[in-house]
């Protein structure tokens, strides 16, 4: 049960009520962490604005996005984020070798080069909070700057959704297995 009542569209202002309905266009279910943000709109609606890059834009290629998700709300023990993310991991074709990697936290051998990358990038700047000059090195050469530097804002752009997943308890849906 959630720590913070979650609002819904019903209980906001009129105004905040357009905020709910701009940062709920394009997404499904309650709100989730969003059902949170939304006690402050103004803040939830530019947090939105960043994960709209994400989920529609960018340069990163969706099954490179949803496993840099899933192995951040990994790392960060975040059951909401991971029971959203591994629906659409499927969806867009994430092995299911690198899912249940990532759910075991254990080894990475079954992982192509590519997706040890992505998930030792996430690893590390959660870990670290930076990466190493070799680690460095080889994502910059595998994805280029554009593409680092989108992974490292979609790891920072989860690290505060999982945060306010596990703040404030979010549910995940009834009979997800996440980790």
């Amino acid at each position: 049960m959630s720590r913070l009542p979650a609002l819904t569209r019903d209980k906001l202002s009129t105004e905040d009520q357009a905020t709910w309905d701009r940062i709920m266009a394009g997404r499904s279910g309650s709100g989730g962490p969003y059902g949170v943000l939304i006690h402050v709109p103004a803040m939830a609606e530019r947090f939105a604005a960043v994960e709209s890059y994400f989920r529609d834009g960018g340069t990163l290629a969706a099954p490179d996005k949803e496993l840099i998700i899933l192995a951040a709300a990994r790392e960060l023990g975040a059951r909401f984020p991971w029971s959203r993310h591994e629906i659409r991991a499927r969806q867009v074709g994430v092995r299911a070798e690198a899912i249940e990697a990532l759910r075991r936290q254990g080894s990475l051998e079954a992982l192509t080069p590519r997706e040890r990358l992505l998930v030792d990038v996430a690893r590390s700047l959660l870990r670290e909070r930076n990466l190493s000059d070799d680690l460095f090195r080889q994502a910059q050469a595998e994805l280029g700057n554009q593409q680092l530097v989108e992974t490292v804002g979609l790891v920072g752009h989860y690290n505060l959704i999982a945060t306010v997943a596990n703040t404030f308890n979010l549910d995940v849906p009834p009979g997800t297995v996440t980790f």
